[in-house]
């Protein structure tokens, strides 16, 4: 398969020696830092890649631009969030004068999912199905940096202890941001059913696993159901088959590679 020829990146370091930015992160699940301690020597233009890892970018009056599958993005002097998620086909084009912050942090990091099984599903920045850009304002900006900033103070300290204290800001994160996007899309919170729950979880395992496995009963089997009840998930929430979902991402992939690579 062709897909096997783009680089996944299963740890945060491995992404770091890739891009060449001169970071290091100290943690293995979790790396926070300002978008100034990258190095000038980063890689200009980074190719098609996929990560098995969360990264959020908060980005001020950035030119910047970014490919999610075949939907491109672009900054121009603007602020925005910028996520990458697990198993997505991405590129992007590094910005000399960026400012901001990034956090990579991988699923197991966080406690949340074994809290509460809907907790997962409610945030917009773990969905795989939401956009990878949400533009923000000058005043957004400054209320989510004071996070980032505090996420930092902890991160650099010595003790692994802080880690706690990350992942509990990183949820003030996901909070605030859900609260931004419902409010630029005139969203309000709602609960979620059994069947809207397994429809999430199944297209997060399609964009991690797609290139593992095709069959819907092996998906099935991952989220403890039954294939026939995972087809009346999808067709009740989503209006499509489990089937013709994989369809369409491999559809995607094909048209990215097509788009950006040399590939017949």
């Amino acid at each position: 398969m062709p897909f096997d020829h783009i680089h996944k990146f299963t740890e945060i370091n491995q992404f770091h020696d890739v891009a060449q930015g001169g970071l290091k992160s100290k943690h293995d699940d979790v790396h926070v830092f300002r978008f100034g301690d990258i190095s000038s020597n980063v890689i200009k233009d980074m190719p098609l890649f996929r990560t098995s890892f969360y990264q959020i970018g908060l980005m001020r009056q950035a030119r910047f631009k970014m490919s999610v599958y075949e939907n491109e993005y672009k900054l121009n002097n603007q602020y925005a969030l910028i996520f990458f998620k697990p198993g997505q086909l991405i590129r992007f084009g590094s910005d000399p004068d960026w400012d901001g912050y990034v956090i990579h942090f991988k699923t197991n990091f966080l406690n949340i999912q074994s809290d509460n099984e809907a907790a997962i599903k409610r945030f917009f920045i773990l969905d795989p199905t939401k956009e990878s850009f949400l533009f923000i304002q000058e005043s957004d900006f400054k209320e989510l940096a004071e996070i980032y900033e505090k996420m930092i103070y902890e991160y650099n300290k010595p003790l692994i202890s802080s880690l706690p204290l990350i992942e509990l800001y990183l949820q003030i994160l996901f909070y605030k941001v859900d609260e931004i996007y419902t409010q630029r899309n005139n969203q309000s919170e709602s609960l979620y059913t059994r069947k809207e729950l397994i429809s999430f979880r199944y297209k997060q395992l399609v964009n991690e696993k797609l290139r593992e496995t095709k069959t819907i009963t092996d998906y099935a089997e991952m989220l403890f159901v039954t294939p026939k009840y995972l087809i009346e998930a999808l067709n009740k929430t989503s209006g499509i088959s489990p089937k013709d979902y994989i369809n369409e991402k491999l559809i995607s992939e094909t048209k990215t590679l097509l788009r950006f690579t040399d590939k017949s």
